[in-house]
């Protein structure tokens, strides 16, 4: 009997030693070994990214292609790379091309509150929030709340609770703004001012704190308040051309070239702006006033920057300089733009290559 036992137990040790290196199989292999830690969680590409069926970007087949801002669902993590699901499609992606969609509101306590195991008074009491510290709530359910308060988790009354912020992460999201907004340091009206967002700019966020947006814009990171945006709707050119430029020209042309002119006078000496999918011309400009000349190339600035990007301000400033003080007959690059004043009064702005 002893020495059926010791028998036994040697085989069983063998049974355990062989298993001490275990083969990682790559995701495309059936096998039941789970391999990476169980992390499943929404999440969005920061950049357009390909998904492979190993975890390795040598000798592996390329499964998904992921654009940009696409919502996933992540399965697992290992190392520094992420098992993902995407349009019913799995494959593994390295996890720096990854960011947590997630949202994390926080509220005070009123008073002093009772945590319970369930949406009960008559629960288990699993701990007590003394008045004026934060939680933070992870569910609601009807008149009650499941709140984190330290290593604790539990339901309390909603109605002893007061908001404090919401902080979450989102997939790309595009707005439009409605008037000129500051861009801010910081989400708090006193913080410093960095910048001022046009008009009808275009402007992209995938984080929100209670009711400010991040965002970059010009190279410079900052906050924007949700009051001056609108869900963005792209617009045609036509109806662009229609909102700059308002009631007094006449605007004809097809989906790639528009003349815009004084009303009535399309063939006179009067302003002319004739615009295709790349440039803007203004045509017949000589012998305008100063203000009358500057008006029509804040219009076209305003025009071409709305269709192409910039700051309409800044490139009609520069087109009055190059103008006034030329040179004329050649091209000049500013920002993405390329620019020219010819001797025939013709002014044009040429979108980069």
């Amino acid at each position: 009997m002893n020495t059926l036992k010791k028998i036994t137990a040697g085989i069983l040790c063998l049974t355990l030693l062989s298993g001490l290196e275990p083969k990682l199989l790559p995701i495309s292999e059936t096998n039941s070994t789970v391999e990476a830690s169980v992390q499943t969680k929404v999440m969005y590409a920061n950049a357009k990214t390909d998904a492979y069926d190993r975890r390795s970007t040598k000798k592996s087949k390329r499964v998904i292609s992921i654009p940009y801002g696409a919502r996933v669902e992540r399965l697992a993590v290992y190392s520094s790379w992420s098992q993902v699901r995407y349009n019913n499609k799995v494959g593994w992606v390295a996890s720096r091309a990854l960011v947590e969609i997630k949202k994390v509101e926080v509220y005070d306590a009123k008073q002093n509150v009772t945590v319970y195991d369930s949406r009960s008074t008559k629960g288990k009491v699993v701990t007590k929030v003394p008045a004026n510290k934060q939680v933070t709530r992870l569910a609601v359910n009807k008149s009650w709340s499941q709140i984190r308060y330290g290593s604790k988790t539990g339901w309390v009354a909603s109605s002893k609770l007061k908001h404090r912020y919401t902080k979450e992460t989102f997939a790309p999201k595009k707005y439009r703004v409605k008037v000129s907004a500051p861009l801010q340091s910081s989400a708090l009206t006193t913080s410093k001012i960095l910048n001022t967002i046009p008009e009808y700019s275009v402007i992209e966020s995938v984080e929100r704190h209670n009711e400010w947006l991040k965002i970059t814009y010009n190279k410079q990171t900052g906050w924007i308040q949700n009051k001056y945006l609108k869900t963005y709707k792209a617009e045609t050119t036509l109806e662009i051309i229609n909102r700059v430029y308002g009631t007094n020209y006449d605007i004809e042309g097809t989906s790639y070239t528009f003349t815009i002119a004084t009303k009535g006078d399309k063939e006179g000496y009067d302003p002319k702006v004739e615009l295709d999918v790349n440039s803007i011309a203004l045509n017949e400009i000589n012998g305008l006033s100063s203000d009358k000349m500057t008006k029509e190339y804040t219009q076209a600035a305003k025009l071409f920057t709305t269709i192409h990007g910039g700051n309409a301000e800044k490139l009609s400033s520069k087109m009055l300089e190059v103008f006034n003080n030329g040179p004329y007959n050649q091209y000049i690059r500013y920002d993405k733009f390329e620019i020219k004043c010819d001797s025939s009064d013709i002014f044009i702005i040429l979108s980069a290559n």
